[in-house]
């Protein structure tokens, strides 16, 4: 019986050990405004750092942060589209309000993608901070 009882206490342990450390690796990728606001100014003009707006091209053509390219994450080719990019680059995506950025990552990490970032809260978060849109 108390064999029984360390086996499921340490079940119990090594589960809460990879929930924390799923958890604190989502963190590294889960960027705040102002962590993205930095991400995106160090990285102007890097070729190898590709900003992805998830939202609908309407929704892309009335304001997306500077250097974005559309890729609408409900589009039948999203995945496609995905698969064509550099798998070294570092991605930065985001959506509307931080919902379809996690799904995306989930994607792009099945892809084999290793250098992913998604924004908190998504564009409405950056326009809350007072951060500048750009227009096609």
């Amino acid at each position: 019986m108390k064999q029984k009882k360390r086996y499921v206490l340490f079940l119990v342990s090594l589960i809460a050990m990879l929930f924390c450390i799923g958890l604190a690796a989502a963190e590294q990728e889960l960027l705040s405004v102002e962590e993205a606001h930095e991400l995106v100014s160090q990285n102007s003009g890097n070729k190898n750092f590709i900003i992805i707006d998830l939202r609908t091209r309407d929704d892309y053509d009335q304001g997306h942060i500077g250097g974005a390219i559309s890729m609408n994450y409900y589009a039948t080719n999203f995945q496609r589209m995905a698969s064509q990019l550099d798998r070294n680059a570092l991605i930065f995506m985001y959506c509307q309000r931080g919902k379809q950025s996690p799904m995306a990552l989930r994607d792009f990490k099945k892809m084999g993608f290793t250098q992913v970032r998604i924004l908190d809260g998504g564009i409405a978060g950056w326009v809350a901070a007072g951060l500048p849109l750009a227009q096609p």
